[in-house]
């Protein structure tokens, strides 16, 4: 059987497609790129821009689409919408270069088209997100201690990015409006919540050891 994907499935649910995912991508990846140079004042520094660049695509772009790709793979209809004024909150926090408020959009999750809801199907949507920003600080911490400078210090970039997302998105908050990847994998599976929480703390003793 042929499946509509956005469409009926096996299901006949109605939802309508988000047609501009490939432009909130875009724009998206350009606006934090630009949010995260100024916040690490690499904006006119070719290899720093370069690392930014790499940073932002790995450690947000990378944690939205790793939950849309396995969402797909569930079933689910997702996709990635772009907040404009998350977006615009990032640019301008950015320029403090001491914080940045970064909420550049989400990955939205519609309706399961196709097979059949699964209990652990949140724990593995919830997870990958996370997931793939611990796998990306392991890869770059390395590269952050072992390269001479300047390499050293892009890769610090990538590497602290990542390691900070991994953290953040392991906290179990859910607040109004706004529930964390911990939160879901903590309600899910404590066991698995409690492992990956560890993962995260020990990868951001490194940068704590350097800042101190």
């Amino acid at each position: 059987m042929r499946r509509n994907y956005w469409g009926g499935g096996y299901y006949g649910v109605s939802f309508r497609p988000y047609r501009h995912e490939l432009r909130d991508i875009v724009i998206a990846l350009v606006a934090m790129t630009i949010a995260f140079a100024l916040l690490f004042n690499t904006l006119f520094n070719i290899g720093g821009l370069v690392a930014t660049f790499i940073a932002v695509l790995t450690g947000f772009l990378g944690h939205e689409l790793m939950h849309r790709e396995v969402a797909r793979r569930l079933g689910y209809i997702a996709y990635f919408r772009a907040w404009f004024v998350g977006l615009l909150l990032a640019l301008v926090t950015a320029l403090t270069r001491f914080f940045i408020i970064a909420t550049p959009g989400a990955t939205v999750i519609g309706p399961k088209v196709w097979g059949y809801p699964m209990r652990d199907d949140e724990l593995k949507i919830a997870l990958a997100g996370p997931a793939t920003n611990i796998a990306f600080a392991v890869i770059f911490l390395p590269f952050w201690l072992l390269l001479p400078t300047p390499f050293s210090s892009y890769a610090s970039i990538i590497y602290a990015t990542n390691a900070w997302l991994g953290f953040f998105n392991m906290l179990p908050l859910a607040l109004p409006g706004i529930v964390v990847d911990g939160f879901r994998i903590f309600r899910n599976n404590i066991k698995v919540w409690i492992a990956v929480f560890i993962v995260s703390v020990l990868l951001m003793i490194p940068m704590f050891i350097v800042m101190l």
